[in-house]
């Protein structure tokens, strides 16, 4: 095993190399960005897993818009917050990988630093250099650790390293990208009875290794001599990858997703749409048991995917008429709905009622989303090695919203939606371990109402969001850890030009779980979680930031017995260059 994963790291560790390689010697192997597939449309805030947002309408043509000049932005950073949260207060949408998205402006290459209490080191670096204007090499890393935490001390320590690296290569009808992302994560299984003797943190520490691979192919719009793509129909746009993961009692996993998706344009307001997917899962574990016997286990999964659709906008209307149909060998999937090919909608439209003011937006679908313990250990690191993992499917999942552009600087958001799960995952305590959890799964449907703002006027900006969330489930008697209701607020400030502040809340109700010995069911008390981050910039290279996390000091239970760190206080700074 660990000659295949050396070999394998090394093959895929090897493509940005050879690509720095060839860049030395004036080879064409980067670009100076990709083009997305991506329509655009009004901006729609996703806040948790269960949020449905309407697809936006669809391009006149064709085309893959191209880049816009270049322009640094010495004060934007990587969002690493968005796949890797330090509290894991919500269950988001996570994707299948976790690199950090690099935003299509270009930064400015930065490094910062930091300290806080529970001897927590902070650091974060981006670098990217352009070699001509169609080859680019860049490299991100972010480190946030805790050396102690509020169960005894060393016991209840976390660490988080990512390095991500990746190449952009522009040619004349598409775009080469690839890219590579490590992520190490360790934790502590510190959930244990207090009343008995402290463990060694050697005997409870969980160490998780990730890595994702990358290769995409885009094609680039074709233009006539006066600069005109409108003859251009043809768009397209293929992922291939590799993802590893690893954790101990020699758990393993190994994933090969191949992604691709086609846009025709039959006249300049429809167009032919097709995506498809193709996943490719290995688990591998070891167990002991009752005699001492070890036993090994391996599961190999297979997922693909067609979804053909057609696109036209009529006026103010802009519609998405399609089906979708899937096949996956999931046996569990397959024990719990009688079936391994599934079929589902496809449907979406956006309506204009007042032009630039009043939205309406819809849809129905539905699809098997992949399960891989890479991403469930990130929405919780507690989990046992061992797990049995299931796809779920979504029979039906519909959303209606209204969006309103109420003056220039408010906008409003109210939806209501409601699906339909076969296999949904729930974290429940283990039977064997009750620092630790297991997977359950359950046919459940989900209703879900939303309502979102934000407002925003010269130095303030500030959003609001509350969504509601009401589970009906089969088999089980509690929707294990997941929150009924959810509100958060962030307000930010720029005082003067040198002296910028955010201030946000995040609030969880509702979050129940069962004992699964005594079938007690437990009622984990309302989170509310207060952050501040204030930066001060001294120079247009230097500055200083503080943050503060959960300053209202309580040690909520996210997780049940797993209570969180008190307030946490990093302060440091940062040099642009």
């Amino acid at each position: 095993m660990k000659k295949t994963a050396t070999k394998i790291f090394t093959v895929y560790f090897f493509i940005p190399l050879l690509t720095v390689f060839s860049l030395i010697f004036g080879q064409e192997v980067l670009a100076q960005g990709q083009a997305e597939l991506e329509e655009e449309n009004v901006e729609v805030r996703k806040t948790n897993e269960f949020e449905l947002i309407a697809k936006p309408p669809i391009k006149t043509n064709a085309e893959i818009t191209p880049l816009p000049t270049l322009q640094v932005s010495k004060d934007a950073e990587i969002d690493f917050s968005e796949t890797m949260t330090f509290n894991r207060l919500t269950f988001r949408e996570i994707p299948n990988e976790l690199a950090p998205t690099i935003p299509k402006e270009l930064l400015g290459n930065y490094v910062k630093a930091g300290l806080g209490n529970y001897i927590t080191p902070y650091f974060e670096g981006f670098y990217s250099h352009d070699f001509n204007e169609r080859n680019k090499l860049g490299v991100f890393a972010h480190h946030l650790s805790s050396m102690n935490g509020v169960v005894d001390g060393q016991n209840s320590g976390y660490g988080n390293t990512n390095l991500l690296l990746f190449s952009e290569h522009k040619k004349e009808k598409f775009v080469l990208a690839s890219s590579i992302n490590y992520n190490l994560e360790r934790v502590h299984y510190y959930g244990y009875d207090q009343n008995i003797e402290a463990p060694d943190k050697r005997d409870i520490r969980q160490t998780y290794h990730r890595l994702e691979t990358k290769i995409d192919v885009s094609s680039l719009p074709k233009k006539d001599e006066f600069g005109d793509s409108s003859a251009d129909k043809l768009a397209y746009k293929v992922s291939v990858g590799f993802n590893y993961f690893a954790a101990r009692d020699n758990v393993s996993e190994w994933q090969i997703p191949i992604l691709g998706k086609v846009l025709y344009s039959i006249s300049e307001k429809s167009k032919l749409k097709i995506e498809a997917e193709f996943h490719q899962t290995g688990q591998k574990s070891n167990f002991l048991n009752i005699d001492n016997q070890t036993i090994k286990l391996k599961n190999d999964r297979t997922l693909v995917s067609f979804v053909p659709s057609y696109n036209f906008s009529v006026e103010n209307l802009t519609l998405n008429v399609g089906a979708g149909i899937a096949y996956s060998s999931d046996s569990l999937l397959e024990n719990s709905t009688g079936n391994t090919l599934f079929f589902y909608p496809n449907i979406d439209f956006s309506y204009q009622i007042t032009k630039d003011k009043l939205w309406v937006l819809g849809e129905i679908s539905g699809g098997v989303k992949p399960q891989f313990l890479r991403m469930l250990t990130v929405q919780n690191p507690f989990l046992a090695s061992v797990q049995p993992l299931s796809h779920t499917f979504s029979q039906i999942d519909a959303n209606l919203a209204i969006q309103a552009k109420i003056n220039k600087n408010l906008k409003a958001n109210a939806e209501i939606g409601f699906a339909l799960y076969d296999n949904m995952p729930f974290f429940a305590p283990s039977v064997s371990d009750s620092s630790q959890f297991g997977l359950l799964y359950d046919k459940v449907n989900v209703l879900r109402l939303g309502v979102s703002s934000e407002y925003q006027k010269n130095s303030l900006n500030a959003r609001l969001s509350a969504n509601y969330f009401g589970y009906s489930l089969t088999d089980l008697d509690v929707a294990h850890h997941r929150p009924s209701f959810q509100t958060s607020l962030s307000v930010g400030y720029t005082f003067i030009e040198k002296l910028k502040t955010e201030l946000t809340l995040q609030q969880l109700f509702g979050i129940k779980t069962q004992n699964p010995v005594s079938e007690t069911t437990y009622d984990l008390k309302p989170i509310n979680d207060l952050s501040i981050s204030v930066s001060y910039k001294f120079t247009d290279q230097i500055s200083a930031f503080a943050n503060g996390y959960n300053l209202i000091g309580q040690n909520y239970q996210r997780f049940v017995y797993y209570p969180n760190n008190g307030i946490t206080v990093v302060v440091g700074g940062k040099y642009i260059f």
